[in-house]
């Protein structure tokens, strides 16, 4: 969703492998939305449509720079995804973005990008490629010095989840997620109950973003 804060997370997660690692970091966006200082990583930043023509001969130059991450942007279209997709089969770590209302529904946004016919292909690449999605939304927090807090859904791709995604069987996705915390995974529901449980939500809040308002209800009265 747009004004959810995607785009400070993965500068932030960049940001942390500048601080921590030695790496290369290129990034190819539309527009470059932050601008990176070095830390301890070496960073390559390339806008389309200024830098390179588009993504397709943005990404041909990239790999041959031989970056061990690429920041793709902003996943709007089949160039910008078969060009994430090519990135991460030739061993890159990739990050992108793309507007999903929650973690399971993103396979049905990049599916929708693609005509049917290629739908089976693009599963495939999904489940064998992708490492996990987080799916956010910003709300404003009644905590004092602190203007908006991000509630998260978490979902990594472990056996089941490419699973699921190979059969087509996504709506057992969120199940799957909420059964998974103890593997790292968290649905929204979670999310938000920590964040009133912490005192920066109010309840009301929660509940009108709540994608399963029943769920948080019980989970906020200890029914699990």
């Amino acid at each position: 969703v747009t004004g959810s804060g995607k785009s400070t997370t993965i500068g932030s997660m960049l940001n942390y492998i500048n601080r921590n690692y030695r790496k290369h970091i290129l990034t190819l966006e539309d527009p470059v939305e932050f601008v990176f200082t070095e830390d301890k990583c070496l960073i390559n930043q390339r806008e389309v449509g200024t830098d390179v023509k588009n993504f397709e001969i943005g990404m041909k130059h990239a790999v041959r720079e031989d970056p061990d991450i690429i920041l793709v942007g902003e996943l709007r279209d089949t160039e910008t995804f078969k060009t994430a997709i090519h990135a991460a089969e030739t061993g890159h770590l990739v990050y992108g973005t793309i507007h999903a209302s929650n973690a399971p529904s993103t396979i049905t946004r990049i599916l929708d990008l693609f005509p049917q016919e290629e739908h089976a292909a693009i599963r495939s690449a999904m489940a064998f490629n992708m490492k996990g999605i987080v799916a956010q939304k910003l709300l404003k927090s009644i905590k004092e010095g602190v203007s908006r807090v991000p509630t998260i859904e978490l979902m990594f791709f472990d056996v089941l989840v490419r699973k699921y995604i190979l059969e087509e069987n996504e709506h057992m996705l969120a199940d799957h997620i909420r059964k998974s915390d103890k593997d790292g995974m968290q649905d929204f529901t979670t999310s938000l109950k920590s964040l009133i449980d912490q005192g920066l939500i109010d309840r009301q809040a929660a509940l009108d973003v709540a994608p399963n308002r029943e769920a948080l209800q019980m989970a906020l009265k200890g029914i699990s």
